[in-house]
This record gives structure tokens, sequence and C-alpha cells, in this order.
């Protein structure tokens, strides 16, 4: 078991060394832009997931936060007409829609990312089957929890088809004279978000960064001929991450990744040859297919 971990251990540390010689460093785009590319991409996807009613539902959460401060204040009259508009927002939002169930009010992103190649993560995933043979399934859970390269994107929802009630029973205990009920019923419903979580996976999200430079390259210089090699090592780039993605097992065999490397092989043909439109058409087109996919690997989890 030892000599299991050890191996392990050293194929990581070698990883992170064979990493550094990925064809990305030839496209002129550091790390820290990738980074900085990625991130940017995943805001963008975040804010498109807003919805019109999203701002509404931000302010009946922090309202009712406000009538829970003013609960603790004893300014139960204040907190009697602030919980009323409340109730009266929740109401209008489900006048408007109902069929509401869900309302996105804010997302937060923690990054995963090991630092490996396909070569890195072949030999890894050799000595995670070998610890699974002779029953070292714990050193074998450890790895592949480890080997992972992705973004995950948790979004908090309103869920419409509780919290307009919690409001109202807070709304009754106070009529009562149950002060303190209602402020425990309101601390409840601001804890019964709902929390979705999005897997997206680094390696296609890079890819897809990659292909959107090699549109601006074609888009932003005229001369083809001189942009020939940063073209290929740009294409050369994306197909590399598709290449890690499929490894780490994000779609494992799926189809579409051979759609995409073949599209790739036609893309790179085009490029040698010189061929300016050919190579404009193809790189519309993985871009969309890239877009597509990346859209797809999502992996969804609900959960309270």
């Amino acid at each position: 078991m030892k000599k299991l971990i050890a191996i392990l251990l050293m194929v990581f540390a070698w990883g992170v060394t064979q990493a550094q010689d990925q064809p990305a460093n030839k496209t002129g785009i550091s790390n820290r832009d990738m980074q900085e590319r990625v991130q940017k991409n995943v805001n963008a996807g975040i804010e498109a997931a807003k919805t019109a009613e999203t701002q509404k539902a931000i302010d009946v959460l922090n309202e009712t936060q406000e009538v829970i401060s003013l609960l603790a204040q004893k300014k139960k009259d204040e907190a009697q007409k602030k919980l009323a508009e409340v109730i009266g927002k929740l109401e209008v939002l489900l006048a408007q829609n109902p069929d509401l169930a869900l309302i996105p009010v804010s997302a937060t992103t923690e990054v995963h990312d090991v630092v490996a190649d396909p070569k890195t993560v072949d030999v890894i995933m050799k000595a995670v089957r070998e610890a699974i043979d002779k029953g070292y399934y714990q050193v074998a859970k450890r790895t592949l929890n480890d080997l992972s390269s992705e973004i995950v994107v948790k979004t908090a929802y309103l869920p419409m088809a509780t919290y307009p009630d919690a409001m109202k029973m807070a709304a009754g205990l106070l009529g009562k004279g149950k002060d303190r009920e209602a402020a425990a019923v309101l601390a409840q419903a601001l804890g019964t978000l709902v929390v979705r979580e999005d897997v997206i996976p680094l390696p296609v999200l890079r890819a897809e960064e990659y292909v959107k430079q090699a549109l601006l390259v074609l888009d932003n210089n005229k001369k083809f001929k001189e942009n020939k090699e940063v073209l290929l090592a740009l294409v050369n780039a994306a197909d590399y991450q598709l290449t890690l993605a499929e490894k780490m097992g994000y779609g494992k065999k799926d189809k579409e990744y051979k759609d995409l490397h073949d599209l790739i092989r036609g893309l790179k043909a085009h490029i040698e040859k010189e061929h300016e439109k050919s190579t404009r058409k193809s790189m519309n087109k993985l871009s969309g297919k890239l877009k597509a996919f990346k859209e797809r690997l999502f992996t969804k989890t609900d959960k309270k």
C-alpha cells in the first residue's frame, strides 16, 4: 500500500513538471490571462442565468432580514409593516408568473484544479486501478477526488413554493403576539434557499477560450499567412485541453469528443494549406460546438 501511495504522489509531482510544457505556452496566452478569461466566461454564464425577478427576490431576502432585526429591537409595528410589504412583493411575483418555482439570488464559485497532462492522467489511472484490484479503495478514492479540473458554481435560489407561506405564517404569529416564534420562522425561511451545483470542466472552458482567441486573430489580422503559426498553436492548445478533459472523465467515451477532434483535424489542415475561408468556416463551427458541449457537460445536483 505504501508503495502505491508513493507512486501516486510521484506521478502527481511529475505531472506538475510535465504540464509546464503543454502547447498552451506557444499561444501567447499566459496562465494568469487564461485564468482571468475562464473566470470571465463563468461570470458571464452566472449573469445570463439571472432572471427578471432576481433583484426583486434579493430585495425580499434583505427585507426579511430587516424584519428579524426590527423584532430584535422590539420594534413590532415597524416589523409588521415591513413584513406586509414582503408578502405583497411575493404575491405580485406569483401573480405575474404563477408557475414561478425558483428564483436565482446569488452564486459563488470554487476552483478545483490539479496540474497534470494526459500522459500523467493515464499513469495515475493505471495506479488507481491497481489500488482497486488490491483492495486499497480509500487510496483510490482520495486519488480520484484529487484528480479534478473544474469550476463548481453554487447557485442559491429563492423557493417560491414555500417562502411566501413562511412569510404568512410569521405574520400570523406576530398578530397573536408570538414575536419570538415569528422571528424563528423568518430565520428558518432564510435558511431554506435551494442550492444547485453546476460542475464545469476547466479544460473545456480553456479550449473554448483558445478558439475564441483564434477567431480574434482571424478577425483582427488581414495577413493570414503571417498568423499561420499562431493559429495552429491556438488550435493545438484547444485540442490538447479536450484530450485532457476526456482523459479526466468529463464526458468519458463521449462521441462528441471524437467529433470535436475530427473537426480540429480538418481545421488544422485548412490552416496548413492556408485556406482562409475554409479556416474561418471550420473555426466558427468549432466555436459553436464547444459552447454547446460545455453547456451539456454541466453536472447539476439540486439539494437543500
